[in-house]
């Protein structure tokens, strides 16, 4: 039995491995550069991006019809701040070192036009549903390219949605928050399953939800991280020192170590970045797309500023509390390394606030995945989400019964195939994609 097990992972593992080899890295690289010479480097003026996101943020509401402009916000925010930004960071620094880091930025960078592109898009082409709201996200545009790639997206979106948004998630969540509080393990795996169940009860519940809880974590988190980084500034230099001067390693590059480097270092910096942020997968256009404010631009911008506040922010100060504490990163046990990093700082606490901030981020992405799933699911079987509620409540709870990285490697083979179709398409279609307009910031 424990051989065959063995054997299933291995699988797994060389499809998730060829994948994620030339043909995603390709186009994600690539594409994201040709996206970002078209849209003049928007991302490089974040600054003053926010400055107006906050604004878009502050304005009051238009109408009824579908989620608000910080709902879209918050809940797309929350499927893409989950375990891969914590943990996530752990197994890139586990599996590449520090230099992994570096290309996590990069992928974020890139992956900022990507975003902003593919919700341009699904704002630009999304259509009303029969309850008379806007929606159906990556879909819509694909549509447009040929109903096969549509359906096929579609049906990549649903497994994604099950894999990487609900049972990495859930499992992580159930592991969180019995290992932290000390709770029995059934109980948290219950426990999630009835979180679950409240929030897919009403799809407009899970924008509340993410509206309340993603804020609140994200601020405790990064703040947190921020402070304990700031009682150490030189420490801190130096892991920044380290993340670039091992991304560009010379002992790496040099003789036939080149291979090892691009593989271990820059792919799975990329690979992570792409878990984390979620940019070219095209699954937040499904939030962005509901939004009751249809505007492309300002979908856009919402889109990229997700992306920075992921990678840029909090997968680095995760990083960089783990480097600067010393703790050790080539153990598997990932939601370790991290405990151990903050109790450095914190102490016996350092465990509870990482079980804390782990089990909201979890509950947080559950619910956003489960918002594009259902709208994915929709799209294939427009009368029959019921049948996908139950079967994300029915993973929800056999994501705490699998192997942690066995459903992190079969979700990112759902990551790739996902990408795969979007990308192309997004790239088919960058002609109707208009560049961001800036206003100044004095002013709005």
């Amino acid at each position: 039995m424990n051989n065959t097990i063995i054997s299933v992972y291995c699988s797994i593992s060389t499809v998730n491995e060829f994948i994620w080899g030339v043909p995603v890295l390709v186009l994600m690289l690539a594409g994201g550069i040709f996206l970002s010479f078209r849209l003049h480097f928007a991302q490089l003026h974040i600054f003053r991006l926010f400055g107006e996101v906050i604004g878009m943020l502050k304005a009051p509401r238009k109408s009824s019809r579908g989620i608000s402009r910080f709902q879209s916000f918050s809940t797309a925010l929350a499927a893409t701040v989950g375990t891969g930004s914590v943990t996530g960071v752990a197994c890139a620094l586990c599996v590449g070192g520090k230099g992994c880091i570096f290309w996590m930025w990069v992928s974020a960078l890139i992956g900022m036009a990507l975003s902003y592109c593919e919700n341009f898009l699904a704002a630009k082409h999304s259509k009303l549903s029969q309850q008379g709201r806007k929606g159906s996200g990556a879909f819509c545009y694909i549509r447009t390219i040929g109903k096969i790639p549509a359906v096929c997206y579609a049906l990549f979106c649903v497994l994604a949605s099950l894999g990487m948004g609900n049972m990495a998630q859930s499992s992580s969540a159930a592991s969180a928050a019995s290992g932290g509080f000390g709770l029995p393990y059934w109980f948290c795996s219950l426990a999630v399953v009835v979180f679950c169940a409240l929030a897919v009860s009403d799809t407009s519940r899970c924008a509340r939800i993410c509206e309340k809880a993603v804020p609140f974590a994200a601020l405790l988190f990064i703040l947190t991280s921020a402070a304990l980084l700031l009682l150490s500034p030189l420490k801190t230099l130096n892991a920044l020192a380290d993340i670039f001067k091992d991304a560009f390693s010379v002992k790496a590059c040099a003789g036939g170590t080149f291979g090892w480097f691009f593989t271990k270092v820059c792919v799975n910096g990329l690979r992570r970045g792409a878990f984390s942020h979620e940019a070219g997968l095209g699954s937040t256009c499904a939030v962005h797309s509901s939004c009751e404010d249809i505007s492309a631009q300002m979908q856009g911008k919402l889109a990229m500023s997700e992306v920075f506040i992921d990678t840029m922010v909090i997968c680095t100060v995760t990083a960089l509390v783990i480097i600067v504490s010393g703790a050790d990163f080539s153990r598997s046990d990932y939601t370790l390394t991290v405990s151990d990093a903050y109790s450095v700082f914190l102490g016996s606490a350092g465990k509870l606030f990482v079980s804390l901030c782990l089990t909201l981020f979890s509950l947080c992405t559950l619910t956003g995945w489960f918002f594009i799933g259902e709208s994915a699911f929709a799209c294939l079987f427009p009368e029959k989400t019921l049948i996908y509620k139950l079967i994300y409540l029915l993973c929800a709870y056999l994501g705490s019964q699998f192997p942690m990285q066995t459903v992190w490697e079969i979700s990112d083979i759902f990551n790739a195939l996902m990408a795969l179709p979007n990308i192309i398409c997004v790239l088919m279609l960058s002609k109707q994609v208009c560049a961001p307009k800036f206003r100044r910031l004095r002013g709005g």
